[in-house]
């Protein structure tokens, strides 16, 4: 049954639309079971069939492409609105950034009312009200539709805020939020109250400790990770422990083996209860209840659903005296959650924690440990548990490792050894006294304090021994992302080691996986470095510029990477660069080459440079006075990359075939500052031309009009004539001027510039001119990403959104 809804709610993510066949399917295998049953002959695929599409049908009214008449997101992208609604979460508080989501009832706009319904999710800057789930607040600001990058295999943020209901969107300063009602005390309201007290407690009683230290006890317990900064974040992962900041098994089986022990030790008192024999059934009962309201007050996390769910069916198996399966268990957890909330088999969260518990399973049950009989030595018990503990550690990081390149391509070498000490630590040692402490909190603040203490000094030796871990690098790798079929074959190969023993199982998996494997690799063999083609795809960035160039043979090429001002608020090198090259297969960079050090160029490279194998540099070397490029410096330096200056780079070299003419600036144009008073650092670009196979483009930077009015002085058109033309500037209107453009003489202009930026580019006067000298036009607002495939028979133009003008 939970195989059958899943595979429905994955069918109808990523083919949505076609209800009515969904529907006749579920009533025809209705009606065939119907048929079956009554004759006695029951049939196995149709329950799968009908499972198939009553998870089809459960997961549309998140996927569904129209929106009902008085939905929010009819009215954005409409100017200026106020909206009166419900925070319907916690505010969180992150980088400070304040993010929640809100049910709208009213849009105002001048004398404009309009009834709407639906959610918004509100980030907000500055120092914010006191807010709370359930507050009546009214927001002011451009009210904007969700609309993500969009790149070729790229991360659907689109999709992603879909799913969870949202399709539009609010960027405010907190002074343009007004609390006008504080929220109804329901109990999540009270949840959240109890939750903020307990962790103003902790702050109190730890604020001789390291900030950290307090945001990870929090988190261990109370389920807020929000405050746990993002290279501590890091470390845990590289060291392959970041599993314990998630409560989850760990922390429910702990609470429900406390409280089963205590309610079974009291219910045993009571002589009716042992006649009748229902001391067991008893205590499985009352057990539900601690466990449940601390499930509740972690805040209901995927992992702690999941924990939830297969303690609550565990319990269950006391009182319907049947023994338990842990599978299924496992299968009743899911199919409860996915029943629930259809989009939960898209979060992370929820794929890490079922794959990790069913290998755990799956290889336990494929190999079972020795347990320790009564005569057992002490040496041989603490041996037989560490052994355990390894196998289920190492267990934990094979079911989740592929779904964890995928998702955060990297891999922790160590963690079924730094689970020895972390696991352990955390699991007797930080967690019983932390939870302790929040029992004893409303009775005794210095009890309470006591034993914060006690997981204090916990938690300060495991940071100490994971930043000790962290700092070596071989302890963990980075990786590209595999594809669906490449994690299957992982997951097939790993339950054919865990049931070595069946022959058929042994010699048809592994024909299975070496002939598509090896298919597999061919074919990433041949199109990353047989490939005779160049491919180059100007990057959807937002208002920026980032292009990929992968040339014949497997040489790669970055121009520019695109970025925000500020990378703590987005990481365009992080968030869209390295997921796009990492799905490619792409660890190795053979040339980055800045145009100018402006952060939308430049910004998004830093990431590249620091996890990436980069090569060589090409730059014109102008300081700009912003953190980004003192990092971009320092970087360089650190890693040892070859970075030639200037006036030694070659005005025209050949690369893998095909040809780079680097036409501007001048050698000499820092000096010649003083005369040429137009000179600054846009008109400084770097201006590429790239020829293969008769097919020219042109890579222009932000240069102006100024700068392209000596392109033509220098070069005449025999210099700059190119088949496509990188549009300078992103569109401005100080650029692209008509003699430039004649001197280009493009067929394609391609336009990188963000969806609706406060910039307005690209300018009307930019897009009449290039019409006027037939130059088709692409813009990356409009059309997500551009990639341009040129071979020796011409070249294709392909975009990322479909229908695009």
């Amino acid at each position: 049954m939970t195989l059958g809804i899943m595979a429905g709610i994955g069918t109808g993510i990523y083919l949505p639309g076609h209800f009515w066949p969904a529907a006749a399917l579920v009533l025809a295998a209705a009606a065939g079971m119907g048929w079956y049953i009554r004759g006695g002959c029951p049939l196995l695929f149709l329950p799968l069939l009908l499972c198939i599409g009553a998870g089809y049908l459960s997961i549309q009214p998140w996927v569904r492409s129209d929106l009902p008449p008085a939905h929010v997101g009819r009215y954005t992208d409409q100017g200026k609105w106020q909206v009166a609604g419900t925070v319907v979460d916690q505010p969180r508080m992150r980088d400070g950034w304040l993010r929640f989501t809100i049910e709208t009832h009213r849009l105002m706009q001048g004398s404009r009312r309009v009834e709407a319904r639906g959610k918004i999710r509100v980030t907000a800057r500055g120092a914010p009200p006191d807010l709370g789930r359930g507050d009546r607040v009214l927001v002011s600001g451009r009210l904007r539709a969700i609309r993500g990058f969009c790149n070729f295999g790229g991360f659907d943020y689109e999709r992603y805020m879909a799913l969870q209901g949202l399709h539009a969107r609010l960027y405010v300063q907190a002074r343009q939020i007004r609390r006008e009602e504080a929220g109804d005390p329901g109990w999540m309201t009270r949840l959240d109250r109890i939750r903020g007290d307990l962790g103003w407690r902790m702050n109190a009683a730890l604020q001789d400790h390291p900030p950290d230290v307090a945001n990870l006890l929090k988190a261990l317990t109370l389920g807020e990770r929000e405050a746990i900064g993002a290279e501590l974040r890091e470390r845990f992962q590289r060291v392959g422990v970041s599993h314990v900041l998630a409560i989850s098994g760990l922390h429910i089986g702990m609470v429900a083996a406390a409280a089963f022990a205590l309610f079974y030790r009291l219910l045993a008192w009571v002589p009716v209860l042992l006649r009748n024999l229902l001391v067991r059934k008893g205590a499985a009962l009352l057990t539900l209840l601690p466990v449940v309201g601390y499930a509740l007050l972690a805040g209901l996390a995927p992992s702690t659903q999941r924990a939830m769910l297969m303690v609550t069916v565990l319990l269950a198996t006391f009182w319907v005296g049947r023994p338990h399966n842990w599978l299924n268990l496992l299968a009743a957890a899911a199919l409860v959650i996915l029943l629930v909330f259809p989009p939960a088999l898209t979060l992370v969260s929820f794929q890490l924690s079922f794959a990790a518990v069913l290998v755990i399973i799956m290889g336990m049950q494929a190999m079972p440990l020795p347990a320790p009989g009564p005569s057992s030595t002490l040496r041989r018990k603490v041996a037989l548990r560490i052994i355990a503990l390894m196998w289920v550690s190492a267990l934990a990081v094979l079911g989740t490792m592929p779904l964890v390149m995928h998702h955060f391509n990297q891999v922790s070498w160590v963690g079924p050894l730094t689970n020895l000490v972390v696991v352990p630590l955390v699991g007797f040692v930080v967690v019983p006294a932390g939870l302790l402490g929040i029992v004893c909190a409303p009775v005794s603040t210095a009890l309470s304090g006591l034993l914060w203490q006690i997981a204090a000094l916990g938690l300060h030796g495991g940071i100490r021994f994971i930043e000790w871990v962290a700092q070596y690098p071989f302890i963990a790798a980075t990786t590209v992302a595999p594809r669906m079929l490449e994690m299957g074959l992982f997951y097939l190969l790993l339950g054919v080691c865990l049931n070595w023993k069946r022959r058929t199982l042994r010699i048809a998996g592994l024909a299975v996986v070496l002939a598509a494997g090896g298919a597999d690799a061919l074919y990433w063999s041949q199109r990353r470095f047989g490939n005779q083609r160049m491919i180059v795809t100007a990057v959807d960035v937002g208002q920026g510029s980032a292009n990929l160039l992968r040339l014949p043979g497997g040489f790669t090429v970055l121009v520019d990477g695109g970025g925000f001002s500020d990378n703590a608020y987005f990481d365009v090198g992080r968030q869209v660069l390295a997921p796009l090259l990492w799905r490619e297969k792409i660890k190795t960079i053979d040339l980055v080459i800045l145009t100018h050090p402006d952060s939308d160029h430049l910004n998004g490279l830093l990431y590249i440079l620091r996890h990436f194998r980069v090569r060589e540099i090409w730059s014109n070397h102008e300081v700009a006075d912003t953190l980004g490029y003192r990092q971009w410096s320092q970087t360089i330096r650190d890693r040892g990359i070859v970075h030639a200056p200037f006036e030694q780079l070659e005005r025209r070299t050949v690369r893998s075939g095909v040809t780079f003419e680097v036409l501007a600036p001048p050698v000499d144009f820092l000096q010649r500052g003083a005369a040429e008073t137009w000179r600054d650092t846009n008109n400084n670009s770097l201006v590429v031309r790239v020829i293969w196979q008769g097919t020219a483009l042109l890579f222009t930077g932000d240069v102006g009009a100024p700068a392209e009015a000596q392109l033509v002085e220098q070069h005449g058109t025999e210099g700059l004539r190119s088949t496509i033309l990188l549009v300078p500037h992103h569109g401005s209107g100080s650029s692209s001027t008509t003699p430039f453009l004649q001197a280009v003489q493009p067929a394609e202009g391609i336009i990188p510039a963000g969806w609706q930026n406060r910039f307005r580019f690209p300018h009307d006067g930019v897009i009449e001119r290039l019409s006027a000298e037939n130059t088709r036009i692409w813009r990356t607002d409009h059309c997500g990403a551009v990639r341009v495939v040129v071979d020796a028979e011409g070249y294709q133009m392909r975009t990322c959104r479909s229908g695009c003008p």
